[in-house]
C-alpha cells in the first residue's frame, strides 16, 4: 500500500479559478493489510458507485498536494489541514474545512444551503421554493458550492470522487486493481487510465471504493513520470451511523455579514448575464469548460482588482513553493512585492494566439494561461490545448 500522507493545499483566488479546476481531476493514501474481497467487474463497480446513495456517516478527510500551485493573492483561502464531513443518508450534508486559523462551513438541507467563512465572518445563504424543487436544489448545490469557495467542491472525498468517475468514465480505460484498507474499511481499488487519444499530462487516477456502501473513500492522481500522487484526498476516519439533525441546520453568528440569494434569481442571472464575472457567485460563476474528459480545460476570469494587487515576490519556477517567497528578482515594490500582472510576466512564459497574448504558468500536472485582459484557462493538458481553448472563446 502507499504511505499515508498529509499536507496543505494552496491555491490563489483569480489564478485558482482555473488552477483549482486541476484539483477536480485528481486525488489519498491507505494502510495495513489489503483485504480479501469477492471479485467484481470494473463496469459493475463503477455503476454501483455512481448509483449508490451515501449512508448517514461522519468522516474526517486529509489532503496531500504536490501540484506546485503558485502563491498568488488569496492563496491562504484554500489552505486546509483536514475536513470533517457529515451526511444524513438523504439530501442533507455538512462539510467543515479546518484551516490553520479559521474554518469554512458548508451546510445543505432540503430547504436551503449555507456557506460560512469564520475568518471573514461572512455567510452566504441560498434558498428556493417548492415550485420546481428538484431543479432548484440542483442549482442550490452548484451555486452554494461556489459561494463556499473551492474547498466545498473538493473537500468531501465521496462527492469529489463520484464526480470524477462520472466525468472521466467515457474517455478512460477502467480496471479493478486489487483492494485496499482505507479508514479501517475494506475497499476496491478502481484505476482510471486516459484512452490513447486523450492529450492529458496525467497517467492515472485511482479511487478506493468502499466494499459495503460503494462510497468512494479515497482517490489519488498520478502524473506522467512521477511515482507518487501529485494530489490526494481521502478519509482517515469513516463511521456509518445516524447523525444529529441539528448538524444540518445553520444560524450565522451575531454580527456576521449575511447575503441571501434565491435559486430562481441565480438561474435568471445566468440567462441574462452569462459569462459575466460580476454575476452571483463571483468569478466561479463565469467558469466554462472547453472539451471533455481528461482533455477538459476550465476557462474563467481573474478579477480585475487582482491583476493590480500586490503580491509577494517570487523566485524562478522550480524554487521552493514553486514561486518561492523571497523578494522579487526585479520589478517589484520596495517591500519585495509587485502586482500580479508583473509577477506573471516574471514567472510565466509569453504566449499568444487568436485570443491575444498572456503568460503561461506551468505546474506539476499542467498549467494555466492568464491573458493580458484577465481571462484564464487551466487544465492538466499541454500548453497548446490551453491556447486552443482560449481561441474558441
Amino acid at each position: 500500500m502507499r504511505p499515508r500522507t498529509k499536507a496543505l493545499v494552496a491555491a490563489g483566488s483569480g489564478i485558482a479559478v482555473g488552477l483549482g479546476g486541476l484539483a477536480l481531476t485528481a486525488l489519498p493514501a491507505g494502510a495495513d493489510d489489503d483485504p480479501v474481497l469477492p471479485a467484481i467487474d470494473a463496469e459493475q463497480l463503477v455503476t454501483s458507485a455512481l448509483e449508490a446513495t451515501p449512508p448517514a456517516f461522519d468522516g474526517v478527510a486529509e489532503v496531500s498536494n504536490e501540484l506546485g500551485l503558485p502563491a498568488v493573492p488569496g492563496a491562504d483561502a484554500l489552505d486546509f489541514e483536514s475536513v470533517r464531513v457529515f451526511h444524513d443518508g438523504a439530501e442533507s450534508a455538512r462539510v467543515q474545512v479546518e484551516r490553520p486559523t479559521s474554518e469554512l462551513t458548508f451546510v445543505k438541507n432540503t430547504d436551503e444551503a449555507w456557506a460560512y467563512d469564520s475568518q471573514e465572518n461572512s455567510a452566504r445563504q441560498l434558498t428556493w421554493d417548492d415550485a420546481d424543487l428538484a431543479a432548484a436544489r440542483e442549482r442550490a448545490g452548484q451555486h452554494a458550492a461556489k459561494q463556499g469557495h473551492a474547498e466545498a467542491r473538493m473537500a468531501d472525498p465521496a462527492q469529489a470522487a463520484t464526480e470524477i468517475i462520472e466525468q472521466l468514465r467515457p474517455t478512460s480505460d477502467i480496471v479493478v486493481d486489487g483492494t485496499a484498507r482505507v479508514a479501517d474499511r475494506a475497499a476496491y481499488e478502481l484505476v482510471l487510465t486516459p484512452k490513447p487519444t486523450e492529450k492529458t499530462l496525467l497517467r492515472e487516477i485511482t479511487v478506493a471504493i468502499d466494499e459495503q456502501t460503494r462510497v468512494p473513500l479515497r482517490f489519488d492522481v498520478y502524473a506522467n513520470g512521477r511515482s507518487e500522487p501529485v494530489l490526494s484526498l481521502g478519509f482517515v476516519e469513516f463511521e456509518v451511523g445516524a447523525q444529529d439533525a441539528g448538524l444540518f441546520e445553520f444560524t450565522p453568528p451575531a454580527g456576521a455579514d449575511v447575503k441571501t440569494t434565491d435559486a430562481g434569481d441565480v438561474a435568471q442571472a445566468r440567462g441574462e448575464h452569462a459569462g459575466e464575472a460580476g454575476e452571483p457567485g463571483g468569478p466561479g460563476e463565469s467558469l466554462t469548460t472547453v472539451g471533455d474528459g481528461w482533455d477538459a480545460v476550465l476557462v474563467g476570469t481573474v478579477p480585475a482588482e487582482a491583476l493590480g494587487q500586490d503580491v509577494a515576490g517570487a523566485g524562478p519556477a522550480g524554487s521552493e513553493g514553486f514561486l518561492g517567497g523571497a523578494g522579487s528578482a526585479g520589478g517589484g515594490s520596495a517591500g519585495g512585492e509587485q502586482d500580479l500582472a508583473g509577477l506573471l510576466a516574471q514567472i510565466g512564459q509569453p504566449v499568444s494566439g487568436e485570443f491575444g497574448s498572456g503568460s503561461y504558468v506551468r505546474i506539476a500536472v499542467g498549467g494555466a494561461i492568464v491573458t493580458d485582459d484577465g481571462r484564464v484557462a487551466a487544465g492538466a493538458v499541454p500548453q497548446q490545448v490551453l491556447v486552443d481553448a482560449l481561441d474558441q472563446q
